[in-house]
């Protein structure tokens, strides 16, 4: 069984079709625009669109088609914000329901990194208790516990890219706060260190330059693994996971994250929820796409 799956970024989008074992078909990826939100998802479709043509799969014969959220979700069709996409709270179902055949498709929506999660645990044995952060454009969590991904009362349980950080020098973040992690050690913030160390205009550049030695780009790196570090040890006090998994386009640079993390994990950790493996996730750049296919089988039908 195929289904449709689109992995909407804050920078980039992603389509392709998927069978239950999590092998990816035709994917098809650009970057687009989050400014209209309108068009955003038009674009988003006609990638879906362009997987099916090149698979040979007729577009109207999707029944069902997961999407991932580039940000809070009601567990519906709401979404209750994006900072790293500039988006408020708005229903999502006006926007794509006119751009899918009629009799309606099932289209099931998830926070991006709830998703990831879930396809952590359907695709690649994640176990029952684990934390799953993707560090990108943003950093977005979410909070496996007992098997079950916790939600919270109004559905944003896991926002770790929002836990303050930084209380000397803290900088803004697209959220309205001040200090969070988001603001310190995503993609964007390195980006931003970056270019006033005068080494680049972006994280993968920073990462180029940490990989030949440059000592700035090191540490640049090293001091947003310890932000990173510093939220993890707090939320695992908290949760107490057996795992954490790391995804996203600047967690690939996993091992120029990695010490900084390990720092101020083992300093600030409770020592009994201390045994805690941190790793790159297995999904790969596909995570949020095999997340949003996850939305569309059941857990245990694979």
């Amino acid at each position: 069984m195929l289904v449709g799956a689109i992995d909407c970024g804050g920078t980039k989008v992603l389509a392709a079709l998927v069978d239950e074992k999590g092998t990816v078909f035709s994917p098809q990826c650009a970057s687009i625009p989050t400014r209209d939100k309108a068009r955003y998802f038009v674009d988003s479709v006609a990638l879906l669109r362009a997987s099916c043509l090149e698979h040979g799969v007729a577009f109207d014969s999707l029944d069902r088609v997961g999407i991932s959220i580039p940000g809070m979700t009601d567990g519906g069709d709401r979404v209750l914000g994006s900072p790293s996409a500039g988006w408020g709270e708005f229903s999502v179902t006006p926007l794509l329901r006119p751009l899918f055949p009629e009799p309606a498709v099932q289209l099931f929506l998830e926070n991006d990194v709830n998703a990831c999660a879930l396809a952590e645990q359907r695709f690649a044995a994640g176990g029952d208790d684990f934390i799953w952060l993707t560090v990108s454009t943003g950093i977005g969590g979410a909070v496996v516990s007992g098997g079950r991904l916790l939600r919270g009362a109004t559905f944003c349980a896991g926002e770790i890219g929002h836990m303050k950080v930084e209380f000397d020098n803290p900088a803004p973040c697209g959220c309205g706060g001040r200090g969070c992690l988001e603001a310190h050690a995503s993609g964007t913030a390195i980006g931003r260190a970056s270019v006033v160390a005068g080494m680049g205009s972006d994280a993968a550049a920073c990462a180029e330059e940490a990989k030949r030695g440059n000592p700035l780009a090191l540490e640049i790196w090293q001091r947003a693994g310890r932000y990173i570090g510093r939220a993890l040890a707090a939320v695992s006090c908290v949760v107490n996971p057996r795992s954490i998994y790391l995804g996203g386009g600047v967690a690939r640079s996993f091992a120029l994250l990695v010490p900084g993390i390990k720092e101020t994990f083992t300093r600030d950790v409770l020592p009994q929820c201390a045994e805690v493996e941190i790793q790159p996730t297995r999904l790969g750049y596909n995570a949020s796409l095999l997340g949003a296919a996850s939305l569309c089988f059941p857990m245990g039908s694979a």
